[in-house]
């Protein structure tokens, strides 16, 4: 009976203690304080590019343009574009960018992103997240004017963003911009829910354990 009563502690102190449902929500940009990503290492272009934050993580970009695979990132002025369009007699005029996807170097993940899809004749884009639980959530439709685009998302309830890719309906973009994301440490401190939680689980097992030495001693008597 002891042990039973043992076991069924740990049930259900586990189970109070284990973390919520865990989502990815898109939030204004506005709300967002992150890392800039920064792009000072001069003009890259190839089918990969990097950033890399104030904090010194590297951001790995990968992308088409309506040129192909080549897309190009500008360190002057801090943006990811298509490749640079040799037909016109601009030579700075560049292809729209297409799609886009990026992570961080190494594999960590972040708490929340903010961007700006900037120009082009696109008229809606996707997003489609991958979790630090190996989740995706789709957040599809959305609408993009002329010039700047803000979108801003965030994981909440022990979720974080491991990997996020950009798509877009009726054309490309112009460039993407204002990127900056906070990326997740090791050994971050539990948010107060996740405390609350673990306090009230190991609280239900000292009660239960409470009871049932109160229950021997009885009996023995």
């Amino acid at each position: 009976m002891k042990q039973t009563t043992l076991a069924l502690g740990f049930s259900i102190a586990a189970l109070v203690a284990s973390p919520a449902a865990a989502d990815i929500v898109m939030v204004s940009a506005s709300s967002i304080q992150g890392d800039n990503v920064l792009f000072n290492m001069g003009v890259q272009t190839d089918t990969t590019v990097f950033g890399h934050t104030q904090a010194g993580t590297d951001v790995a970009f990968t992308g088409t343009s309506n040129a192909g695979t080549t897309i190009r990132a500008n360190g002057g002025q801090a943006r990811i574009e298509g490749a640079l369009d040799t037909s016109t007699p601009n030579p700075n005029d560049t292809f729209t960018l297409d799609s886009l996807s990026f992570d961080l170097v190494g594999g960590n993940t972040f708490n929340n992103l903010e961007f700006n899809l900037f120009g082009g004749d696109a008229t809606a884009a996707t997003f489609t997240i991958l979790d630090n639980q190996g989740e995706t959530t789709v957040f599809s439709g959305n609408a993009l004017g002329n010039g700047s685009n803000f979108f801003g998302f965030q994981g909440i309830n022990g979720q974080s963003i491991s990997n996020v890719s950009i798509s877009f309906t009726g054309g490309g973009v112009g460039d993407v911009r204002q990127i900056r994301l906070d990326e997740v440490t090791a050994g971050a401190v539990p948010e107060p829910a996740s405390w609350a939680l673990m306090i009230a689980g190991f609280g239900g097992v000292g009660m239960i354990l409470r009871r049932s030495r109160r229950q021997g001693a009885v009996g023995a008597a």
